[in-house]
């Protein structure tokens, strides 16, 4: 046996065994019939199959109630866990197929210090020093607005030097795609998210991709992994009032559940947030996806599981992995074997992505009264004061629709939030119209309203005795960082008796 034959059997023994010993891990935990209630039971996606009590001997399956209850003393052995059909737990489906996995980082001058480990850059730099792809498809920053993406066509080293850096928000990169094959360039790299890297997936092998037949163009996938993906349009203001001054950022990053953000590369970031105070800017697309290291691109890389100044590379295909090593070899990266990765940290993220489904639910709230113990989530009193308005353009961010309760006198407004992020302090303005007049104005402040969340609230209708007037009421929503952003007439008509 040779010695590359030797260095690769003990490879694939550490391989076997780093998978088996984790997923031991993930069957036995001590509160594994908690974690089953908590992400399962409990989310509402419980199919009622019964495998749990089926496998255990101290559950049995509750028709009442339809889920499983202990009658007995759970062991922790997480048997129930790991047989349920909507837990995932196998590595492979929690991270997907690959190769081999590496920990990297940069060895060329200008890329150290900036994002991470640098790999993405250095392997675009190797692709073009090799004349191994004739352009590349990256996200810069758009020169016009601080920190908003744009996506390019590169094709040369300098300027994936320039590409250098995240961007935590969506990237139309598959247009920049489509216009790099129309200027007839044949060989291209692509880096995007796992959304977008799944999107050119089904363009090459869906049988109606656009791109499945199209043999003048050849793609190399590279996937960075994603956990979120925040709208700049209402996180950039957010940082714009906490004192933040975009021009002068020069790198933001996330790093062991916080987002930093940094004037100086080298230095310490200037601001810091935990992701769940910026939990209202995620993009609720992210709510859906269970993707978190691009499991359908060529070679994929991130930073978690490989430290500092690192980077964590999964090659999922022979080309990705013969690329990452001979960049390598020819000075690009410096490279570790995979045993080097913190599996547990990348399967303990990708779990969370992939259960991120499970735990979203359309929330309606139905306001009756406000709580004088606790601060309401709306606030309702007369108008003092209009608001200051400002044209809104075509964007929607509300859905509004109205009904009358003839019984309580009351017209009930809904309002959905239709845009993918967190609206705050949105005032609600409603008035009775009569000709060119206005009466009986009424405000209402909802303090927060999350993606497609709908909020029920209840305007009196004017009585004379015990009827109601019926006519045209005003219904209008501002905010202060949009201005308004509703403004729609309803004409109310007695119901029809069925």
């Amino acid at each position: 046996m040779t010695e590359n034959e030797t260095q690769g059997k003990q490879n694939a023994t550490q391989y076997d065994y780093s998978f088996d010993y984790i997923q031991k891990k993930l069957e036995g935990k001590k509160d594994s019939f908690g974690m089953l209630m908590k992400e399962i039971i409990r989310t509402g996606i419980c199919t009622e199959c019964g495998t749990c009590a089926a496998v255990c001997p101290v559950l049995e399956w509750d028709d009442l109630l339809g889920q499983p209850k202990l009658i007995g003393k759970c062991t922790g052995c997480g048997i129930c866990y790991n047989q349920c059909p909507r837990t995932i737990t196998d590595p492979v489906q929690l991270m997907g197929e690959f190769k081999t996995g590496y920990v990297s980082n940069t060895n060329i001058p200008e890329v150290i210090g900036g994002q991470d480990g640098g790999t993405v850059t250095s392997l675009l730099c190797y692709l073009f020093d090799e004349h191994l792809i004739d352009a590349a498809i990256v996200t810069m920053k758009d020169p016009k607005k601080p920190w908003h993406p744009v996506a390019q066509i590169i094709t040369n080293k300098d300027d994936a030097i320039k590409s250098s850096g995240s961007i935590y928000s969506h990237s139309q990169t598959v247009e920049a795609l489509m216009e790099a094959i129309r200027q007839d360039y044949r060989s291209i790299a692509f880096v995007g998210t796992p959304c977008n890297i799944d999107a050119v997936e089904k363009m090459m092998s869906s049988p109606a991709g656009m791109l499945k037949y199209f043999m003048r163009a050849h793609i190399l996938k590279i996937g960075l992994f994603c956990m979120d993906s925040f709208a700049p349009e209402a996180l950039y203001p957010f940082f714009e009032k906490d004192g933040v001054d975009l021009s002068k950022v020069k790198k933001m990053d996330i790093n062991k559940g916080k987002f930093h953000i940094y004037y100086d590369p080298q230095g310490e970031p200037i601001k810091s947030y935990t992701i769940k105070q910026l939990d209202k800017f995620k993009s609720s697309s992210c709510n859906f996806c269970t993707d978190l290291t691009a499991e359908n691109a060529d070679v994929a890389v991130g930073s978690v599981g490989s430290g500092p100044s690192k980077n964590t590379v999964f090659a999922r295909t022979g080309l990705g992995a013969e690329i990452v090593e001979d960049a390598a070899k020819k000075g690009y990266l410096t490279i570790e074997p995979f045993n080097a990765i913190n599996l547990n940290s990348v399967l303990f993220l990708a779990k969370l992505k992939k259960v991120s489904q499970y735990n979203i639910q359309k929330r309606k709230v139905f306001i009756v009264r406000d709580n004088e113990e606790t601060e309401p989530r709306v606030e309702t009193g007369p108008e003092e004061s209009q608001a200051a308005t400002q044209p809104l353009g075509s964007r929607k961010f509300l859905s509004v629709s109205k009904e009358i309760d003839e019984k309580k006198k009351l017209l009930n407004i809904s309002i959905t939030n239709t845009v993918g992020y967190t609206l705050e302090d949105i005032k609600i303005r409603v008035v009775v119209v009569e000709d060119l007049f206005e009466k009986r104005p009424w405000i209402t402040t909802i303090r927060e309203l999350f993606p497609y969340e709908t909020i029920e609230i209840g305007y009196p209708l004017e009585l004379m005795g015990n009827e109601i007037i019926y006519g045209n009421v005003l219904v209008e929503a501002t905010t202060d960082n949009y201005g308004k952003i509703f403004s729609r007439t309803f004409k109310l008509a007695p119901q029809e008796e069925k």
